[in-house]
């Protein structure tokens, strides 16, 4: 008896488990499945156009450790999110099984062949400036997703429109 009582006990925690991890919450971050790409991007074109910033596109998903590592790095990074700030209208562009936003990527000309994340800098008139893989920023453990500042920030500087 208390064999078939313990194998029950078992059961309902095995059964109670599956039932919580399946009403978890999906991966949190920046990349919303459930936005229209394009009038992300339309809408962040608007905003640029008032002062002559670029728009930096970001594609991607919260399911892409690589994403989440480059958008961490945009957080912490003091000097990064001046560039930011100071020049780029910023976009995270979702792209997932729920989304994959087909409308915004054939009007960016397909960056998610590219891999994720990946860049698409746009001029305030939504013209396509330049599209980038990220893997050039990439550090060289590829265990532990990061990237190199220094590298991001030349990039970004080569592309904000001051020159």
């Amino acid at each position: 008896m208390r064999r078939k009582i313990a194998l029950w006990v078992v059961f309902l925690l095995v059964v109670a488990t599956s039932t919580l991890a399946s009403d978890a919450p999906k991966q949190a971050g920046p990349y919303d499945p459930s936005l229209d790409g394009w009038k992300q991007v339309q809408a962040a074109t608007q905003r640029a156009s008032t002062d002559g910033r670029r728009v930096l596109v970001v594609v991607g998903g919260n399911w892409c450790k690589w994403c989440r590592a480059l958008d961490r790095l945009m957080d912490e990074s003091a000097e990064l999110t001046g560039e930011l700030v100071a020049h780029y209208e910023l976009v995270h562009l979702n792209w997932s099984k729920e989304n994959k936003n087909a409308k915004a990527m054939a009007r960016l000309g397909h960056p998610e062949e590219l891999g994720f994340p990946s860049f698409v800098i746009l001029s305030p008139t939504l013209r396509v400036l330049h599209t980038q893989d990220t893997g050039s920023f990439e550090n060289p453990d590829h265990d532990t997703p990061g990237h190199n500042l220094a590298k991001l920030l030349a990039f970004l500087k080569q592309w904000d429109g001051t020159k």
